[in-house]
């Protein structure tokens, strides 16, 4: 293995903003100094997840993962650290060798060797298709269907056809890892232990995560069969889990973030045809039901939803469904496209062309609470007075959990004049529904939180002692006058174990380097605590200079107060201990040790400024 060179790391690292490739994932709002946005690592409603600009560093406050640009992709794409280079890199447009900064155990890593295998197969299978005659009718089939060649070769769809294809490309693979071919998804295993080739007959669509890698497969049938699915799926497996990934989103994330709006299509086909119309937003979720993962996935980028799927009832029972899903995970502005004469998008796009899907996109939207009232008119009669009572209730179910009052009254006027009733009656009626609803969702009591969190004395002396260590650790790292003092004596030490490795650490980044920079010291930091900590050091806001009082005191209490605090607490429970066996001599003897310990304790904080 060639290692890649710490000037190009650092090349690398300054030739871009973290907030830029941040932004590529998440909806990023300043407040004060830093930006914030909803962590992608964790579901949250309440952003706690931070980028610095300046220092070029990230974190989050709820799962307290942190780091510089480079962490930030290996804790998204789950890569390693060159991996998470070589992705900067280019967004840079700096090239790096493939092979470069991977070791060998990299490189066969299981989760390496999948990313490897379904990549051969895509192109394989788009090789298949564009390139030889066993793909000539897929490739008509797609033609007639709109899809150029520049498309199929953008998306890299490929076909399976009857005869084996995979077979002789991942024998070597098999014969020095059969458990790996075996577990990939691209196999069946038949009772006798064969493996034979999952897609058959197939039109092949890449399934790709958000990095761009292909970890799965859709494929659609070629020519008709009663005994086989419509559409076939890759299994999930150590780098596919269905319900995480939407088909499209690498592509569409950046024309997401730019429009600051996502259409939700039912389809791969339908996501192809809005693509080639110039609607590039678009994504869709795995032939299953959307998912919580998915959701949180697309809040990350932007609160503007637009949900197009088919007309039928089917799809108006998916739209309606995915609607309860998106305002069950928070604050999002919904609306539904239904094209005209219950389309779906790729059927409208063959009948009326690309230009006429983009307006019809515009012209077609509706809000949430529209296609709620269209929808529950659905399969009633609204002549009769029992369909009319059970649609008003449905309506109403829907407008209570609103906070936006003019909202509801707006609507509240309009199904008072439709069905000639009192407003007064319905805001009743209303009323009693959100009383309901607010005793069915009356949160829990707090639990009793006496068991976890230590007396008010003990937290105070952690704080005193660990807030010494915090300033103290970042005053060495950003000032040299301060790292100098403490290198000259050759006693000192932190009290607690991290952050003397912190400051072995700073030791041994200074030796090699002149000055400090706070994304480059996390790479330079190989032990993942310390990294963590050096990150809620730069997240914290300390005063912009030290005094030279300031570090006199921090060293007074990490070297003298806080060895008597932690004697004082052993003296504690060495108290307890002594009280419970009944031994009232140690007792006597310990409470003599805790009032010269106490005495000890307020000579030292004399001292302190």
């Amino acid at each position: 293995m060639s290692l890649i060179p710490a000037e190009v790391i650092d090349r690398v690292r300054t030739s871009v903003n973290i907030l830029d490739v941040v932004g590529q994932s998440v909806q990023m709002h300043k407040s004060g100094k830093n930006w914030f946005g909803l962590c992608p690592f964790h579901p949250e409603k309440t952003p706690s997840f931070s980028v610095n600009e300046e220092k070029q560093i990230f974190t989050c406050f709820s799962c307290h993962r942190g780091g510089n640009v480079f962490k930030f992709l290996m804790e998204l794409n789950g890569v390693t650290f060159p991996e998470a280079v070589k992705q900067v890199a280019q967004i840079a447009g700096i090239e790096i060798a493939t092979d470069v900064g991977q070791t060998a155990a990299e490189k066969n890593s299981p989760r390496q060797k999948l990313y490897q295998l379904y990549n051969r197969a895509a192109d394989l299978y788009h090789h298949v298709l564009i390139n030889t005659k066993l793909g000539q009718e897929a490739f008509s089939y797609l033609q007639d269907r709109g899809l150029s060649l520049e498309l199929i070769k953008e998306f890299r769809i490929g076909f399976a056809p009857e005869q084996p294809l995979l077979e002789e490309l991942f024998k070597k693979e098999e014969a020095s890892d059969y458990q790996l071919v075996r577990k990939s998804g691209l196999f069946l295993e038949w009772q006798d232990g064969s493996l034979h080739e999952r897609f058959v007959d197939r039109i092949m669509f890449p399934i790709n995560n958000q990095a761009g890698q292909v970890v799965a497969f859709s494929g659609r049938l070629l020519h008709a069969n009663p005994q086989a699915p419509k559409y076939l799926n890759s299994p999930e497996t150590a780098i596919f889990n269905k319900s995480k990934v939407l088909f499209n989103f690498d592509k569409a994330k950046g024309e997401i973030r730019l429009k600051q709006r996502v259409i939700l299509f039912e389809g791969f086909m339908d996501v192809l045809a809005a693509y080639r119309s110039g609607v590039k937003n678009g994504v869709a979720s795995m032939g299953t039901s959307l998912t919580d993962e998915q959701v949180y996935q697309l809040k990350r980028l932007t609160n503007q939803v637009c949900i197009c799927y088919d007309g039928d009832d089917p799809g108006q029972l998916a739209t309606k469904r995915a609607l309860e899903l998106f305002e069950s995970q928070g604050s999002f502005n919904l609306s539904v496209i239904n094209l005209p004469e219950n389309l779906d998008p790729d059927e409208y796009v063959k009948k009326y062309g690309e230009e006429k899907f983009a307006q019809a996109v515009a012209a077609n939207q509706v809000g949430a609470l529209d296609f709620y009232l269209q929808y529950f008119e659905r399969g009633k009669n609204l002549a009769t007075e029992t369909d009319q009572l059970l649609y008003l209730r449905q309506v109403l179910e829907v407008l209570a959990p609103l906070k936006d009052k003019i909202q509801q009254d707006l609507y509240l006027n309009r199904l008072s004049k439709r069905f000639k009733l009192e407003k007064l009656n319905l805001e009743a009626q209303l009323r009693d529904l959100q009383t309901k609803l607010k005793v069915q969702t009356k949160p829990l009591t707090d639990l009793k939180t006496s068991a976890v969190v230590p007396p008010a004395e003990k937290q105070a002396k952690v704080s005193q002692v660990i807030t010494a260590q915090r300033l103290l650790l970042y005053r060495l790292l950003h000032e040299q006058g301060v790292f100098l003092r403490l290198m000259a004596d050759a006693q000192f030490h932190f009290f607690t174990e991290i952050y003397q490795r912190g400051y072995l650490v700073a030791q041994a980044y200074f030796a090699q380097h002149e000055d400090y920079n706070s994304a480059e010291f996390l790479d330079f930091i190989k032990e993942e605590p310390i990294r963590q900590l050096v990150v809620s050091l730069e997240m914290t806001e300390f005063p912009p200079q030290a005094q030279p009082e300031e570090i006199d005191d921090c060293i007074i209490i990490i070297t003298k107060l806080a060895p008597l605090l932690a004697k004082l607490d052993q003296n504690d429970q060495e108290f307890e201990r002594a009280m419970s066996l009944g031994n009232t001599e140690e007792a006597q003897r310990l409470l003599v040790e805790k009032i010269k310990l106490k005495q000890q304790i307020a000579q030292v904080k004399q001292a302190l400024h």
